[in-house]
């Protein structure tokens, strides 16, 4: 009797890993993964990347300390294999597992490291790495002792970051000067992969086009603008739960097409196997036909879509009841089925329902033409005016902007749109240079410090994230003293209190939140869509069956 439940169970315990390898088949190694990309990447090192089809390539060739689960509700092991911290969290000791080694081989050519193990030292240098190359977001570790000093070593003189201690070749000690609730979740951060030194200073600025990590997949080849290719890494130290080496595919293709319908036809024709962003004129379709059959996955996004106000310009300068008008006057709803096939969410405040904090119960603002009206005479506007938002050159956000032109019509306002490349629009954005400007945010990690004191605390303004030039002292305070809250509870009350100042003060037009999606073709098993977006999706255990 005994025997025979022994079998049951194991056999129950091996129906589950097949099932979820992919449909209660075993999975089939070999063969490569196509994958589309919108636009090519700007760079492969970690330090540098900040875009979505950057992140795409980086998530696979690096890894960082730590990571999040699929659903970024718990920070999960990575690299290191355990941590511990003090009572207050100011000093954090991290455990790296052992056996993992760096890539041996990249575009062809053994690398410089050759493949040695990773060591305690080589995140050290990592991190350090960030503040020599002046990485933009190098800034989200600040809270690690000795930052200022290490950071200004050209007038200092200080060449180490003291906060980072080295205490063996498998152990690392971060101390902090000031406890800080999201820590954890910014060492899992995309700039914080961790490289090899030889490499990383055998190709300096050029380390980018030559990237090197630990991650399951080496560098191939870029072919700019056509294809990013990269292979399985042989000597990855993850295995499945059966002991098989990951990854199961021989490699990846980053495939390159700009053009979403063209892309979506591709998918169609079978040349691209793992397709993310449905298209809006194939989002039915697609939800509908491949939906049923697995094959379709969506989720709420953790991002924003806004318009931001130039605080420091006319006419929103000291304006805020032309802000708050405009508010009131977009329907946003109305926008999002009609113009993006109800794909976004309708934005009430700052922080997405993913995030944690998310507050169902803030007050924002709804759609009410004749409080706009109200708004508008009290900001000396009842006659109207002329503005200009500026927008990237973007299918999506024209529709958009046309849409609320027209709904801004009845105020009086003439609204102009302009558009930009994307790189030319996030330049005058970040250089303050717009009054009116589309923008958009997604989260680096999971916290609403990321959103919250990223995008609104006052030393934050311009490139860090706060395009507004919003500045509260309040606000400030209050953004302070949560990220040193390590209650949970009274951090969200402190957080909500900080949100709704920040919503009463309309620094932005608030529009949706994402949604992100993605799409594979009926032999790819094994994906599961990340919450973070589909930038983070893993590919360690996708499949493909060449059946």
């Amino acid at each position: 009797m005994m025997k025979r439940l022994r079998l049951l169970l194991l056999s129950m315990a091996i129906l589950g890993i097949l099932a979820t390898a992919g449909w209660g088949e075993a999975p089939i190694p070999g063969g490569v993964l196509s994958y589309r990309l919108a636009s090519s990447p700007l760079t492969l090192d970690p330090a540098q990347a900040t875009d979505e089809s950057s992140l795409r390539g980086v998530n696979l060739i690096f890894e960082t300390l730590v990571d999040y689960d699929s659903d970024a509700r718990q920070v999960t092991p990575l690299l290191a294999e355990t941590w511990e911290t003090n009572a207050d969290a100011t000093v954090w000791t991290f455990h790296l597992r052992r056996g993992v080694r760096f890539h041996k081989t990249c575009g062809g050519e053994p690398t410089a490291n050759g493949g040695r193990e990773v060591r305690a030292q080589d995140v050290k240098y990592s991190l350090e790495r960030l503040v020599r190359v002046r990485a933009p977001r190098v800034h989200f570790l600040d809270m690690i002792n000795g930052y200022q000093d290490f950071a200004s070593s050209d007038v200092t003189g200080v060449n180490d970051w003291k906060g980072i201690k080295v205490l063996d070749d498998h152990t690392l000690r971060f101390d902090l000067a000031y406890p800080f609730a999201p820590f954890l979740a910014a060492l899992a951060y995309d700039s914080c992969g961790v490289v090899p030194s030889e490499d990383a200073e055998k190709w300096g600025k050029d380390f980018g086009l030559h990237p090197v990590g630990t991650g399951p997949f080496a560098f191939k080849v870029w072919d700019s603008g056509v294809r990013l290719s990269l292979e399985k890494n042989h000597s990855y130290w993850m295995k499945d739960t059966l002991g098989h080496p990951l990854p199961y595919v021989d490699g990846v293709d980053l495939v390159i097409e700009p053009d979403d319908l063209l892309a979506y036809e591709g998918f169609k024709g079978g040349s691209i196997d793992i397709l993310p962003g449905c298209p809006d004129e194939a989002y039915q379709e697609a939800k509908d036909t491949l939906g049923p059959l697995g094959l379709f996955q969506q989720r709420p996004g953790m991002g924003d879509v806004y318009w931001c106000f130039n605080l420091t310009k006319e006419p929103f300068k000291d304006n805020l009841k032309l802000r708050q008008a405009l508010n009131y006057a977009i329907d946003r709803r109305a926008i999002s089925e009609s113009v993006v096939k109800g794909r976004y969410c309708v934005a009430a405040g700052v922080l997405p329902p993913s995030v944690p904090g998310y507050n169902p119960r803030i007050r924002g603002y709804s759609f009410d033409l004749e409080r706009a009206r109200s708004l508008m005479k009290e900001a000396g506007y009842d006659k109207g005016l002329a503005l200009t938002v500026h927008i990237a050159a973007n299918d999506r956000q024209r529709a958009v902007a046309e849409a609320i032109q027209a709904q801004l019509a009845p105020l009086g306002i003439a609204l102009h749109i302009q558009e930009s490349s994307g790189a030319a629009h996030r330049t005058l954005v970040r250089q303050g240079e717009t009054a009116l400007s589309w923008n958009s945010w997604m989260a680096d990690y999971v916290d609403p410090d990321n959103f919250l004191h990223v995008l609104f605390h006052s030393t934050n303004h311009g490139s860090r994230g706060n395009y507004s030039r919003y500045a509260n002292p309040e606000v400030d305070r209050v953004l302070d003293e949560a990220r040193k809250e390590m209650n949970w509870g009274r951090r969200i009350a402190l957080y909500r209190r900080a949100e709704q100042l920040i919503l009463d003060d309309a620094p932005w037009i608030f529009l949706y939140h994402y949604t992100t999606d993605i799409m594979y073709r009926d032999a790819v098993h094994g994906v599961k869509l990340a919450a973070l977006g589909e930038y983070k999706t893993k590919l360690t255990t996708t499949w493909k069956d060449p059946r």
